[in-house]
This record gives C-alpha cells, sequence and structure tokens, in this order.
C-alpha cells in the first residue's frame, strides 16, 4: 500500500480550510498560555546576550564572562533572530518571546504538510493538533529558547526533503528487486526541494548543535539513491559551514563549555566526576531509554501531571516503532534514517541533560509512525477500524493534554498579574526578585570595570550590566581566590538561588572569615537575604564573634563607586520595568 501523494490527498480548495482550523487552534492556545515572565535558566540570558552582541558589535561575543570570550557553544541563528527583533525596537521579554510563539505555529503547519503526504488530509490534521497541544510544545512557547525554531527548522528540512525524495520515486528499487514507478509530481523539481531540504537542515544545525543526525540522514539517503551529483553538492553546502564553526571553536583558547567536552563527563555539572567509559555509556542508554519511554516523551505530549505516563509512553513509541519498520520495508528515505539517528543522540546524552526539550523533534515523528502501523494494522480489522483506532488514539493523547493546557494557562495569567505588581521575577518568588535587585544595584554602584561571581553569571549581566563568572562549586577558599583573580572579580554574590552559593561560598567563608567583606544587602527581615560581598587583597582579623559564629567586616570605600546607594527610579542602564530587559534598554529605539 502507499502512502497518499498531494494529488489524491488534497481535493478541492476547501480541504485547506482544515488545517486553517487547526493553526487558528494551534496560535490561540500559544496565546492563551503565553507567560510574560522571563526564564529563571541561564540559556535565555545568553541567547539575549548573543543577539546584543551580534547587532551592537558586529560579533558573537560572551559578553557576560569578564574574558568576553568568542562564543563557540550555542550556533548563531537563534541569537541572528533575536537580533532581529532588538533592531526593529524590540526591548523586553515578551517581544523577544515572539520568536519562539512563531516557531511553535509554524511547527504544526509544516507538521500537517508532511503527515499529509503520508496519512491524508484527516489524519495529518490530527496530527497537528496534537502536536500544537502537546504540554512541551506549550510550554516552550513562551520562552526565549531556541528548541522551537529547531523543531520548526528540522520540520521544513524532513517535508522539502521527503517532496524531493518522491519527485525521484520512478527511480527507487523497491525490497523486492521491483522498481517503483511512481508518476512525477507537479510542482518545483526535486532540485529546488533539495536546495530548501539542504538550507532547512543547516538552519537546524546552526539552531541547535543536535541538529547533526539530520544533517547526516540527509547525505546517508542521498547515497543510498545513489545521487552522487546531489550528495557532494550537499556535503559541500552543510560542510563547509559546519568546519568553519568546528574551526572557531577549536581556536578559542577554553574548551571546557563545549558540548563535544561535556558529552563524555559523568556529570557536566559535576567536572570533578571525570569521564564515561563504555560501561557509562550503555548505562546512560539504559537510564535514558527508561527516562524518555515513562516519563519525558508521554509527559511532554500529555503533560507530566498525567495518569498513566509509562503506559503512554510505551504505546506510543511501540507504535512508532512498528510503524518505522513497516515503513522502511518499504523503502527508506530522510525521515527513516533522521528517526534512529536523533533517538541515538539523545539516548546517548548524559542523564542530566535528558528531558522533554530534547525529544521535541520526535513528537510527530513518532505521531505519522504510530498513525501508520494504526492505518496498516486497522485495515485488517475492516473498512472502518483505521478511523476508530485514529480517532481513539487521538482522543486519549488530547484530553489529557487539553488539561496540561488549563495549567499552563492559568499559570500564565497568575504570572502576569505577579509581574505587572511586582516586576520582572515576581513569579519566581523573593529569591529571584533579590537576584535580580542585587545586579541591578552593582550596575549602578560598583566601580567600572567591575566583575563578580554569582550563581547565574549570564542572567546577572542581563540585568545589570556587570560581568560575571559562575563561582567555583567547592568549599575550599583557596578556589574561590583562584577562580576571582583569573576572572579579574573581587566581588561575590551570596545568593539564595538554590542552595548552592549558601553551600559553597558559605563554606569557603566559615574557611576564611578575614578574606571577605560585606558590600550590601538585599531582603531586609528575611533571614540574610542576598549578600554582595567583597574579596580583600588578604585576610585579616574580622569582629569579634561568639563561638561558631562567624562574622565578616564592611567593605573598604574602593569597593564601591563615589556617593553609591540605591538604585535610581530610571535603573543602572535605563528605565527599571517589567517589560524592559535592562541589557536592551539603553538602545536607541526604532526611528518613526
Amino acid at each position: 500500500m502507499s502512502a497518499p501523494t498531494e494529488e489524491t490527498s488534497s481535493g478541492s480548495g476547501s480541504a485547506w480550510l482544515l488545517p486553517a482550523g487547526v493553526l487558528l487552534l494551534a496560535s490561540v492556545a500559544v496565546a492563551l498560555a503565553f507567560n510574560p515572565a522571563p526564564h529563571t535558566g541561564g540559556d535565555n540570558a545568553a541567547y539575549v546576550t548573543l543577539g546584543y552582541s551580534l547587532l551592537e558589535y558586529g560579533s558573537y561575543t560572551e559578553l557576560f564572562d569578564p574574558a568576553a570570550y568568542p562564543h563557540t557553544k550555542y550556533p548563531p541563528v537563534f541569537p541572528a533572530l533575536l537580533a532581529l527583533l532588538m533592531g526593529v525596537g524590540v526591548r523586553g521579554w515578551a517581544g523577544l518571546k515572539l520568536v519562539a510563539a512563531v516557531s511553535s505555529v509554524a511547527a504544526v503547519g509544516l507538521t500537517w504538510l508532511w503527515a499529509r503526504r503520508r496519512l491524508g488530509d484527516l489524519p495529518a490534521a490530527g496530527i497537528a493538533l496534537a502536536l500544537g497541544l502537546s504540554s512541551a510544545v506549550i510550554y516552550y512557547s513562551h520562552w526565549i529558547l531556541s528548541d522551537p525554531t529547531f523543531l520548526a527548522f528540522t520540520l521544513l528540512g524532513l517535508w522539502a526533503l521527503e517532496r524531493a525524495d518522491t519527485a525521484w520515486a520512478e527511480e527507487v528499487p523497491e525490497r523486492d528487486g521491483t522498481v517503483a514507478h511512481e508518476p512525477r509530481e507537479g510542482g518545483p523539481p526535486a532540485m529546488g526541494w533539495l536546495a530548501l531540504g539542504v538550507a532547512a537542515t543547516g538552519l537546524a544545525y546552526f539552531t541547535r548543535s543536535a541538529g547533526l543526525p539530520l544533517m547526516v540522514a540527509v547525505l546517508g539517503w542521498l547515497a543510498l539513491r545513489r545521487r552522487w551529483k546531489e550528495l557532494v553538492g550537499s556535503a559541500v553546502a552543510l560542510g563547509v559551514p559546519a568546519l568553519a564553526w568546528w574551526l572557531r571553536s577549536r581556536s578559542v583558547p577554553r574548551a571546557e563549555g563545549e558540548y563535544g567536552v561535556e558529552f563524555w563527563l559523568v556529570d557536566p555539572y559535576q567536572p570533578e566526576l571525570g569521564q564515561v567509559g563504555l560501561g557509562g555509556l550503555i548505562g546512560r542508554v539504559v537510564g535514558n531509554t527508561g527516562g524518555y519511554l515513562t516519563q519525558h516523551i508521554p509527559g511532554g505530549v500529555i503533560g507530566s501531571q498525567a495518569p498513566a505516563l509509562p503506559v503512554v509512553g510505551i504505546l506510543l513509541v511501540g507504535l512508532a516503532v512498528v510503524g518505522w519498520v513497516l515503513t522502511c520495508r518499504r523503502r527508506i528515505g530522510p525521515v527513516e534514517l533522521f528517526f534512529p539517528l536523533y533517538a541515538g543522540l539523545i539516548l546517548l546524552w548524559p542523564e542530566v541533560w535528558s528531558g522533554d526539550r530534547f525529544a521535541l523533534p520526535l513528537f510527530p515523528v513518532l505521531f505519522v509512525y504510530a498513525g501508520w502501523a494504526l492505518l496498516r494494522g486497522g485495515l485488517r480489522l475492516g473498512r472502518w477500524a483505521p478511523g476508530t483506532l485514529g480517532a481513539a488514539a487521538l482522543l486519549a493523547l488530547l484530553l489529557p493534554a487539553l488539561g496540561g493546557w488549563m495549567d499552563q494557562v492559568r499559570t500564565a495569567r497568575t504570572c502576569a498579574a505577579a509581574v505587572e505588581q511586582g516586576g520582572a521575577f515576581a513569579c519566581a518568588g523573593g529569591r529571584w526578585t533579590r537576584f535580580s535587585e542585587a545586579a541591578a544595584w552593582t550596575g549602578h554602584n560598583l566601580p567600572e570595570g567591575s566583575a563578580v561571581l554569582s550563581r547565574k553569571p549570564r542572567m546577572f549581566y542581563v540585568l545589570g550590566g556587570v560581568p560575571s563568572r559562575t563561582f567555583p562549586f567547592q568549599q575550599d577558599f583557596a578556589a574561590h581566590r583562584r577562580v576571582a583573580t583569573e576572572s579579574g572579580a573581587r566581588y561575590v554574590l551570596l545568593d539564595e538561588v538554590d542552595g548552592l552559593a549558601s553551600h559553597y561560598v558559605g563554606g569557603a567563608i566559615r574557611q576564611e572569615p578575614g578574606a571577605w567583606c560585606a558590600l550590601q544587602g538585599f531582603g531586609a527581615g528575611q533571614g540574610i537575604g542576598t549578600q554582595l560581598l567583597g574579596l580583600l587583597p588578604d585576610a585579616t582579623d574580622g569582629p569579634a564573634a561568639a563561638p561558631g559564629e562567624v562574622r565578616i567586616g564592611r567593605c573598604p570605600d574602593g569597593y564601591r563607586q563615589a556617593g553609591a546607594g540605591s538604585v535610581p527610579a530610571e535603573g543602572p542602564r535605563g528605565p527599571q520595568s517589567s517589560s524592559v530587559i535592562p541589557l536592551l534598554a539603553p538602545m536607541p529605539e526604532l526611528s518613526p
């Protein structure tokens, strides 16, 4: 049985009302769940800084680090899209989130375009709707993160490459030794679709390095088709930029933050544990397989709080594998290669990286393969069985997903009200409000050229404009002194973000209290709150303290600017409002 083609499935022009309705529903779902608060992770702050660097300085530089290294970890496509928005006057958290929101809706439309070629219009609409309402798709649509954009480019590449593959179908040998003689489709020639697919593949790779499996799938597919000229051309088009990016990373005098280095660590967040061996890689695959089957994939589709997650995950992935095998028995195209390659990559990932965000590109592929398995199996049961099974499977995904979506809508409304009243980080709690206050204070009150050790250096820079580096995850005072000396920092932020500062910085203070001084506190009446500390050139005798108590003295005057005090109404780098990113506030607005 052959898959539907656009000629057999498109019907009249009214058929486009179906995907238009799905896109409308996806847009409404994304809009109602839109959360204006910034993500508290460091990635979004890094993307904002890199976009700012591209626009303001024409360089791809880690402005957040005191050494201002050329950046080599995150590929530049997503920051470049942010820079485009900044270039037309977007200065706020919510405005920059448009890239992710639009990408999420685009991914739904591209899913329909690809799925209809395999299953027809109506099943494709159901699959696109299932993707659009998936918990992870809705969640990542309102953060300044590259995952939705990567998903959209990946789907654009898969769709275009399959168009090219179908246009070459006349020459594709079947597994039984026969040759398929399907009619060529109208529209642009195969080379045009191949060019679009290769371009989208390159954009996916330069959005996230996890696009590497798609690049390998493209080249492997062309080799299987014996399209040698196209293989060489695609290898050059993809390989030259990738080689240039690799050479750039080799030119930077450090590599501890590169994925290639972190991949081999037992835990990238605990480098002292050393590197992983063969047994460790096998253990990763086993652990990740269980995690993705029982948590990340089903939780990313129907919500992590939905019941029977392991059952949903095993059934969905199991059906998809059956559909993939059935498809491979007929022919092997770019998607058939991409599926195991990408799955293998995320199963080899360090387990601490695993999550629904890495599984996003697999969601539409899983849906289509599972749908194909249900279609083939249902035909054995009778004429109406495929539609009945498909509708039941769709409802089994959509009903719990709707519940998860409503939870996200409620969270978005709550956060919007909190942000309106208490500032950008009000929804994240008082500890993050105090962190943002500390960053803003340093931008106005520290001497020019200062640097700070903190738990969230990229966010610290975006909020205050002062370069920062992560303090060492050690209680040894000598380690803190060494990192501070290497980075030119003489300040350390003892924050409350996650307890690591109190553990590691607190331990270093207890070991050598005379080497520290207190500069400014934030959060009076809430314990010690968040404290900005100074590192003295030499250890001194601190204030008298009771047994078991640690006291440190005040910092000398040279640790702050003359007349330093509170942050004025205009803030350290521009107006302090919940809608404006402090780093971007001084940038000129777009002229009318």
